[in-house]
């Protein structure tokens, strides 16, 4: 895999033409958080517990981050240091509005789309925000001439699974390859770091923590920062 890597790697000499605009791509600075290595990408779930490891990393390798929100700014916030100065720029929108989203990916060469959800609401369904979403954010970021597509999913996402999160997961990751030809699709497994929902649930409920099969099912979580 390195070797291919290594092969694969884009050079300061190369030219590489930005899909969106059709103009060249050319980095400003040295390569690094002080500098702009001539791309742009937008994450949809940044807030989330996994967003804001992705924003961090692409911020630092002087990639430009869009950061689409819902709800209050003081939600990503915290996200801006994360990069140099303009690099990470907020903006509203709506998950159900396609001109916000169009508005979002306008610019970016990469999109990436972490949302998800575990639990619904009155406003947002799991078929809402894992089809319906999916397919509209995947549809508008290929109609904008957007290069890549990476969707994110679960590892035991399937159409007769028992969880209705992981079955409107399954037929999410459909709808994608529909209207994205070519799309990454991630199946991660349960995640663990800082701010997750896995080890500090245990560590909050040692005495009281509900388990699955008598605890005797195995987990083989990944970290969040790989």
């Amino acid at each position: 895999l390195r070797s291919s890597a290594a092969l694969l790697k884009r050079g300061k000499a190369d030219i590489t033409i930005r899909k969106t605009t059709g103009d060249v791509l050319v980095g400003r600075g040295t390569y690094g958080r002080q500098s702009w290595n001539g791309q742009t990408a937008t994450v949809f779930g940044c807030s989330g517990f996994l967003g804001r490891y992705v924003v961090a990393r692409l911020a630092r390798e002087g990639t430009k981050v869009i950061v689409p929100y819902r709800g209050l700014y003081e939600y990503v916030r915290h996200l801006r240091p994360t990069g140099d100065l303009g690099m990470v720029v907020p903006m509203e929108f709506d998950l159900r509005n396609p001109k916000q989203i169009e508005e979002c990916v306008r610019y970016s060469d990469v999109v990436i789309n972490l949302i998800g959800r575990n639990y619904e609401t009155k406003n947002f369904s799991f078929e809402k925000v894992h089809i319906e979403g999916a397919r509209r954010i995947a549809e508008i970021s290929h109609a904008a001439g957007v290069s890549r597509f990476i969707h994110m999913s679960n590892l035991n996402a399937r159409t007769n699974a028992d969880a209705k999160s992981l079955v409107t997961k399954a037929f999410g990751e459909q709808r994608v390859r529909e209207s994205f030809p070519g799309a990454n699709i991630v199946r991660s497994a349960t995640m663990y770091g800082y701010e997750d929902e896995l080890l500090n649930n245990i560590g909050k409920n040692k005495y009281c923590y509900l388990t699955v099969n008598k605890a005797q099912r195995k987990l083989r979580p990944v970290c969040v920062s790989d």
